[in-house]
């Protein structure tokens, strides 16, 4: 799997056929975000109703595409980075059950802080799933994956309590091997602060296939802009 075939499969999977693509989940408070894919390739989300695509130039970065949608002198803008990470090869992991029990998974989830089960978002309604149970049955971590086109998005959730024992690698490591073998490629997407979702990656040997830069657009109180 080489980076021109991730970077193709996922714009597929997405849907995105053009360098600037109007996305109806952007708004004026969250107004722009840049995929710049590890074959150079550069692909621009804006909201639909700011109806500005054809002012924005082809691989603009994120400040030049705000430029375009916002007065950045009158408000602050909060970044974030999210890497998507692709299994270039194939993933050696062990044959795990899928989640089965919903509310053992609402339980484990509940158990964990919102920021953490939001990332780890594992649901009953994800395409693939796979889980490590303790003896008495209740759920020390789950993965799920999303499956759109060619791409498996993964998402894995690990107990607070059993967290740097290795149930994240191995939970995760079996999710890829199983959408490995139903022909898809494995997506994890971590937030760069978010160091221990760095770590499980590398341990995964898994491969940078795009970096996002998403803006949060803060207003001053005064001027806050109507919803469109």
């Amino acid at each position: 799997m080489t980076n021109a075939e991730f970077t193709t499969a996922y714009l597929e999977a997405m849907g995105w056929k053009d360098s600037v693509v109007a996305d109806e989940n952007l708004s004026v408070e969250y107004p722009a975000c840049v995929y710049t894919f590890s074959d150079r390739r550069v692909t621009a989300l804006v909201p639909e109703a700011m109806c500005l695509r054809e002012e924005i130039p082809e691989g603009a970065a994120l400040t030049e595409v705000l430029g375009v949608l916002v007065d950045l002198e009158a408000v602050r803008v909060q970044r974030e980075k999210v890497i998507g990470l692709f299994a270039q090869f194939p993933q050696i992991g062990e044959t795990l059950p899928p989640v089965s029990d919903g509310d053992a998974l609402e339980r484990m989830l509940g158990a964990m802080e919102e920021p953490d089960r939001m990332r780890g978002e594992v649901t009953l309604q994800d395409d693939v799933t796979c889980c490590i149970s303790g003896e008495d049955g209740e759920l020390l971590a789950a993965a799920g994956a999303v499956c759109s086109g060619k791409i498996a998005d993964i998402s894995v959730a690990v107990h607070p309590a059993v967290r740097a024992k290795g149930l994240g690698t191995r939970v995760a490591a079996a999710l890829i091997r199983k959408v490995q073998e139903q022909g898809y490629i494995a997506l994890y997407r971590v937030e760069k602060v978010n160091l221990p979702s760095v770590r499980l990656a590398r341990r995964l040997g898994l491969r940078p296939g795009f970096v996002m830069e998403g803006a949060r657009i803060l207003f001053p109180e005064e001027c806050a802009p109507a919803t469109f």
